[in-house]
């Protein structure tokens, strides 16, 4: 069989296959695993970005909720006029729930104080009490005489008076109104002082009692205070100095009146400079702003030496006993350092006579009897004290 025979060869699978040729190649097709293209953005990268959006988102809607929640500040609207508040308060989100009028030395419409204060945070639409001055008013003064003291003291002040008690001896009933300056039917104001002689039952704090303070020496040091019309710290130095006097004791005041820019080293400096030891260095300090009322301050272990310190509060427990029956709410604190207590060893309280920001001080202020019942209750501290040793 010659070779066209032989390329001419069929099988009976290859039935009505077509005649190979002998330059036919035969083609054989290979299935192959195609590699997955590589995303342009990983998984990680999609994953981090959904994870910082929602965390983003999720901050908006606290700070959202937190604004328009609990987030406002109230702002400060003493001070100003009550339409000029309203309009503060409706800007930032706030109402306001009540307006209590009240008599007031300030003009009318101004208001005197709020609730909450400034800086509190409200909810949005959260409201904000108001208490407005109603301006001054002149009414004649009502008689009160020979009522008890609460009842009297509790309608003076509801007409707007500032009420003092001074308790004289009497054989009246205890806390029966024996007198008061002004007298009924004189005409006052609002935020007028008024004094009550109120009957007592022979312990008044005003029965002073001389003492035997003979040899004794007494530093009086009244700080002063700059921008005031009034002097009540050294109000209450000169008359606690003509007592102490009276009794023959030797006075080293600190400073002069008039003496408002007297610096605190010259101050310390005449205190030390006392002839004999000194028996009680009393200050006296009006704050320019709180705390209000009367307040009896104490050196603290860290300021002074311990006897000194010791002497010190021994002597504050009768002045605050001896003060509380002048005035109510007297108040006990730490005096910090001193440089006219650091000047002498013997022992040092300072009193606080209250606020020129509070309205009831500054009327005491400009009281001269309010000035001499203070004196009057040192001296009687001092003398119950110092003058048996």
């Amino acid at each position: 069989m010659d070779m066209e025979e032989t390329n001419k060869i069929t099988t009976d699978s290859d039935a009505g296959a077509v005649e190979e040729t002998p330059d036919a190649v035969p083609v054989v097709l290979v299935e192959r695993d195609r590699p997955r293209r590589r995303p342009l953005v990983p998984r990680a990268v999609w994953a981090g970005v959904l994870g910082v959006t929602a965390v983003f988102a999720l901050l908006v809607a606290v700070g959202m909720w937190y604004v328009s929640g609990i987030g406002i500040p109230v702002p400060d609207v003493t001070g100003i006029q009550e339409g000029v508040a309203r309009a503060r308060l409706a800007q930032a989100g706030l109402a306001v729930s009540t307006v209590e009028r009240r008599f007031d030395p300030e003009p009318q419409g101004t208001v005197l104080s709020q609730n909450p204060s400034f800086g509190a945070r409200l909810p949005r639409g959260g409201a904000v009490a108001l208490v407005v001055s109603a301006g001054t008013e002149e009414f004649v003064m009502p008689d009160v005489i020979g009522q008890g003291i609460n009842v009297a003291r509790a309608q003076l002040e509801q007409a707007g008076l500032v009420v003092r008690i001074e308790a004289v001896d009497s054989e009246q009933p205890a806390d029966t109104v024996l007198e008061t300056i002004p007298a009924p039917g004189v005409t006052v104001r609002t935020s007028d002082v008024v004094r009550l002689r109120v009957a007592s039952d022979g312990t008044a704090s005003s029965a002073l009692l001389p003492f035997a303070l003979q040899g004794m020496v007494f530093v009086i040091d009244p700080e002063p205070i700059e921008g005031s019309e009034v002097d009540p710290a050294m109000e209450v130095s000169r008359r606690l100095r003509s007592l102490l006097e009276a009794s023959d004791a030797q006075v080293v005041v600190t400073r002069q009146a008039g003496e408002v820019d007297i610096e605190l080293a010259t101050r310390a400096q005449r205190a030390a400079e006392a002839s004999a030891p000194v028996t009680v260095l009393i200050g006296l300090d009006v704050m320019p702003q709180a705390p209000v009322g009367l307040g009896v301050l104490v050196p603290g272990d860290d300021t002074l030496p311990a006897t000194q310190v010791e002497a010190s509060a021994r002597f504050a427990d009768v002045l605050i006993e001896v003060l509380s029956e002048q005035e109510d709410g007297v108040t006990r604190a730490m005096l910090g350092s001193d440089p006219v207590a650091a000047a002498t060893a013997a022992p040092v309280v300072r009193v606080r006579l209250g606020s020129l920001d509070s309205r009831e001080d500054a009327a005491a202020f400009r009281d001269p009897g309010w000035s001499d019942g203070i004196a009057r209750a040192i001296y009687r501290a001092i003398g119950e004290h110092f003058a048996g040793e």
